[in-house]
């Protein structure tokens, strides 16, 4: 090979040695230096964030704090039980309590299908049908309207079926409610299930 053929041959090595690192190396470096710089910026802005919200944790503690005790202010104020079944069994023991403490008769006790949620607050009714006198009425509305945080009533109909005449003694009152109660409902989880 002569001196001019081994230099050409150098020199066209060295072309397509540039050429490879010029049209595939540079560039490739260019690309990973770019997306490093974009990691590192999208790492620095979540940095940021998280020493934004380190810094607010103890307002979130005391946040944390003051809900707590609102909802164990709220607890005597909700009907046991987590699904509509157990909250209207909860509910029929109350009236059931507060019949026999009245005196009055419990007739009927009809649970009335309610749709009502207010986050995981789910609300359950009742239709109750009872039979006393004057004294009795007085003590059911006392006791749902003082004595029992948890009820509420949403409607109230008495009559009397047969109005004092010739038989002496306490007159006899039909009275029809409906009460209601809150309850918390179990939170659902991610795939479907609610937890326990």
């Amino acid at each position: 090979m002569t001196p001019r053929d081994r230099r050409a041959l150098i020199i066209g090595v060295g072309v397509v040695l540039a050429a490879v690192v010029l049209l595939r190396v540079l560039p490739a470096t260019l690309r990973n230096v770019s997306d490093a710089r974009a990691m590192l910026r999208e790492r620095a802005s979540l940095l940021a964030r998280t020493r934004d919200e380190m810094a607010s944790l103890p307002k979130l503690r005391d946040s944390a704090a003051v809900l707590s005790q609102a909802l164990v202010a709220l607890a005597p104020q909700l009907l046991s039980g987590s699904v509509d079944a157990e909250a209207a069994a909860d509910i029929s023991g109350r009236v059931n309590i507060i019949a026999s403490r009245a005196p009055a008769k419990v007739e009927r006790l009809d649970p009335i299908r309610d749709s009502i949620t207010t986050g995981r607050l789910g609300r359950v009714r009742l239709h109750a049908a009872l039979e006393t006198d004057v004294r009795g009425l007085v003590a059911v509305l006392k006791a749902i309207d003082t004595g029992d945080e948890v009820l509420l009533l949403e409607e109230l109909h008495v009559e009397a079926p047969q109005p004092a005449g010739a038989e002496r003694g306490p007159e006899i009152l039909r009275i029809e409610v409906i009460v209601s109660g809150w309850y918390i409902r179990p939170r659902e989880t991610g795939n479907g299930k609610r937890e326990t």
